[in-house]
């Protein structure tokens, strides 16, 4: 069973939107939907990006200079 939902908004946000929808050629509805439904199905960064946590490997040439620039810059204590 399908819902109603009214949104009021400004004219620039709509007018957005329905640029949104015409490059995809979509309705409105169809691009509201599309965005809600990404918008609440998106999973957190630390999700997204989970398998990529771990140690870099060093290449075999690294050298200290780097490795201290790399700590310095690095914004984790």
């Amino acid at each position: 069973m399908s819902k109603t939902l009214t949104l009021r908004t400004d004219e620039q946000l709509y007018t957005a939107l329905a640029r949104h929808a015409h490059a995809r050629n979509q309705t409105v509805s169809e691009a509201v939907r599309e965005i809600l439904r990404n918008a609440l199905l998106a999973r957190p960064l630390a999700a997204r990006s989970g398998h990529l946590q771990g140690v870099m490997e060093e290449p075999a040439d690294y050298s200290d200079h780097w490795r201290d620039t790399i700590r310095e810059r690095n914004w984790r204590p």
